[in-house]
């Protein structure tokens, strides 16, 4: 067997004996059966350690090269052919029918779900999308993060891949208490559930506080996604109409006073769509209103960190002496989207009880993420990276909104944010989603729908823009093709 080495090559000495048995097999140099030499052989005649060769074959046998028997040499192995992939291959069973009902409706939205992209809409290659909620890429703290990961391989090694605490990483969780106290809110460690976004905390809440056919109040517009989930648990979706100031605390009182209510759910901090932040009264009389019929809130913190104009009230949970309130945060919306950690803060028994549900779902969130996450927020550089996110997303909102009062027709109305990045705006017309992503195709923008948002689905008059994935440039651009096209619909209202 002639294999070469080459010991000033930068590639390991163990990959080129690899390298070198591959292309033995793979030539037929080497046939099947055909025994190769001993380690020890083999590693005398290369002038390479024992061990290098060992690894050699390890990972030779992984890849299906070799097998090896106790007491015999290793041989060389036939491989399996990769076998093609037939497009034309069916199913005995009718998946339609077998699926639950509730998954059945699930599926149906799934495929016709598109808030933030059209779909079967061709858009020219120079649209800019003005519908994504996700963190542009170009302000990722990439090289901090870095150093964070390589300090936990390096220290961490085996402990920070294995199962970790069914609660999450316990320093992580004791490290977003104290940043919660910071925001008024007392808070223990042992409060706190770690979950896969927010968006998990929201599911787990759902599954623990509501059942099928029981009622669940939402803001009306509210977040997209949890319209969807809402229905495949079978709940009953109230809509709380909002106003300027927030959800209307009336028609809420009104329904709980009529309705058995199994949970508030509220974003008062820069609403997701509309951008809206509730006044501090607005809070306390919410928290009242449920304190009297005793129903939980879920208050939704999404964006709590994305505060950059004025003042900004405590959240609902800071005023909360009774714990009805059930606090979500995530790090998904000022951080990394994909690194999928959120978490919930609430009464220590309904903490227990997501705890025992999540348990028995996916075990624990990723224990690795949590310990990177952990030595990120202890060396500083989360709050570093909110300083700069404030200064960019100050700027690109001041851009938004001067943009929109120069290039927007009368007929329009829009919100006007003091943080976060969402805008919420009433064109003149009512068009359903396929007219929208049709109609604003033409002028090179892609905006998020407003149906989305309502938990009715119907075709709407309002539109939502974000500026979290767009500079100033694309800002000025985008939003004043959408006034291009704004004032052609506005001209089509007159008609």
């Amino acid at each position: 067997m002639l294999l070469k080495i080459d010991r000033f090559s930068p590639k390991p000495l163990y990959q080129q004996v690899i390298d070198g048995i591959k292309n033995l097999v793979d030539q037929g140099t080497m046939g099947v059966d055909q025994p190769l030499p001993a380690t020890r052989i083999l590693a005398k005649k290369l002038g390479v350690n024992r061990s290098t060769v060992v690894r050699a074959y390890e990972e030779l046998q992984a890849l299906g090269y070799l097998k090896s028997r106790p007491g015999s040499y290793n041989r060389v192995q036939k491989r399996r052919k990769e076998v093609e992939y037939d497009p034309a291959r069916t199913s005995l069973l009718d998946w339609d029918k077998i699926s639950n009902s509730q998954s059945r409706k699930l599926y149906k939205i799934f495929l016709r779900y598109s808030p933030e992209r059209p779909q079967d809409i061709k858009i020219r290659e120079d649209a800019i999308n003005i519908s994504q909620l996700d963190l542009d890429p170009r302000l990722y703290p990439m090289k901090e993060f870095q150093r964070c990961v390589n300090h936990v391989l390096n220290n961490s090694g085996p402990d920070s891949l294995q199962y970790g605490a069914h609660k999450g990483y316990p320093p992580l969780r004791q490290l977003i208490a104290r940043r919660l106290r910071l925001h008024s809110i007392s808070v223990s460690g042992e409060e706190i559930l770690i979950t896969n976004g927010a968006q998990q905390a929201i599911d787990l809440l759902i599954r623990v506080l509501s059942g099928p056919g029981e009622k669940i109040a939402v803001e009306s517009p509210t977040y997209a996604n949890v319209i969807p989930i809402l229905q495949f648990s079978g709940a009953k979706i109230l809509g709380i109409p909002m106003r300027k100031d927030g959800m209307d605390l009336n028609f809420l009182e009104s329904v709980l006073n009529r309705e058995r209510v199994s949970f508030v759910y509220t974003i008062p901090n820069f609403q997701n769509p509309t951008g809206i932040t509730t006044s501090h009264p607005h809070r306390e009389k919410l928290l009242n209103v449920c304190l009297r019929h005793k129903v939980p809130i879920v208050e939704d913190g999404f964006e709590e960190d994305m505060k950059y104009f004025g003042k900004v009230p405590l959240p609902i949970k800071s005023i909360d002496e009774k714990n009805i309130v059930i606090y979500l945060g995530t790090f998904s919306k000022a951080l990394f989207p994909g690194l999928r950690i959120g978490w919930i803060t609430a009464d220590k028994d309904c903490i227990n009880r997501a705890t025992a549900l999540k348990r028995f779902s996916d075990l624990t969130s990723g224990n690795l993420s949590q310990i990177i996450l952990h030595e990120f927020l202890n060396r500083g550089y989360y709050d570093l990276h909110l300083k700069r996110l404030h200064r960019v997303f100050r700027k690109r909102m001041q851009v938004a909104l001067q943009t929109m009062e120069n290039c927007f027709p009368d007929a329009v109305t829009w919100t006007r944010p003091s943080g976060g990045y969402t805008i919420w705006v009433k064109m003149p017309l009512k068009l359903d989603e396929h007219q929208l992503h049709g109609f604003m195709a033409r002028y090179g923008v892609v905006v998020s729908p407003g149906r989305y948002y309502f938990p009715n689905r119907l075709s709407s008059e309002y539109i939502r823009i974000s500026i979290a994935r767009i500079d100033e440039k694309e800002i000025r651009e985008g939003i004043s093709r959408l006034g291009e096209a704004l004032r052609e619909l506005s001209k089509g209202s007159q008609r």
